[in-house]
């Protein structure tokens, strides 16, 4: 006798499978405006792009389009990094930056969530702190489809696999923003979020 459980496996295979197939059948989806057309200056930030990524980062990163963005303000910074992908397919995975973000002498000190308010309620997103050296920065991520703001990764997933099958859209995009480490810096990135949701809200809309 099968179990409540092994049925619920089987369906969940059953649908990522027919996603993968109709997604193999759908031609790429573009943004309604590029990634690039998200402001240089927001909020009295003002932003400059940073230096491509070598060829090999972008292979392994397997993005349809991304944005790397370091934006000004006094003495601090918010680094912006977008990567968007029109129709993800096997090989092609948003990359968790809990994953590929220690390094460099960094270590990973917590994994949280914080709300950040918009206009259309709060929305929740992950704060990953880092140390090295005496030094934190906080790193806030999110997935950002057409209709939702997704924290966790593999609900994420799940919301692919359901957009897919009832939009025909699998558009999909991570958005992260790295911050200092005190207690201010991280409520400037906090309201700077919300300003980018809303950008990246504008790119997908038709």
């Amino acid at each position: 006798m099968r179990g409540p459980r092994y049925v619920a496996v089987c369906a969940l295979l059953a649908a990522t499978l027919a996603t993968s197939r109709m997604k193999d059948r759908q031609s790429a989806e573009p943004l309604a405006r590029p990634l690039a057309a998200i402001p240089e200056e927001i909020a009295g930030w003002k932003g400059s792009d940073d230096p491509p990524l070598r060829q090999e980062v972008v292979r392994s990163l397997g993005a349809t389009s991304y944005l790397s963005r370091t934006y000004r303000r006094g003495g601090s910074n918010i680094h912006l990094f977008v990567a968007y992908y029109a129709n993800p397919r096997a090989g092609e995975t948003m990359h968790s930056p809990k994953h590929c973000l220690p390094g460099g002498g960094w270590e990973p000190v917590e994994l949280a969530t914080v709300m950040v308010p918009t206009d259309s309620g709060a929305a929740e997103v992950n704060k990953y702190t880092l140390y090295r050296e005496g030094e934190r920065a906080v790193v806030l991520y999110w997935y950002q489809t057409p209709s939702r703001i997704i924290a966790s990764e593999y609900v994420s997933k799940a919301r692919l696999v359901w957009d897919t099958l009832r939009y025909r859209t699998t558009a999909s995009a991570i958005v992260r923003l790295a911050v200092g480490g005190s207690p201010g810096e991280v409520e400037e990135g906090i309201r700077f979020a919300a300003y980018v949701m809303r950008e990246m809200a504008r790119c997908y809309r038709r």
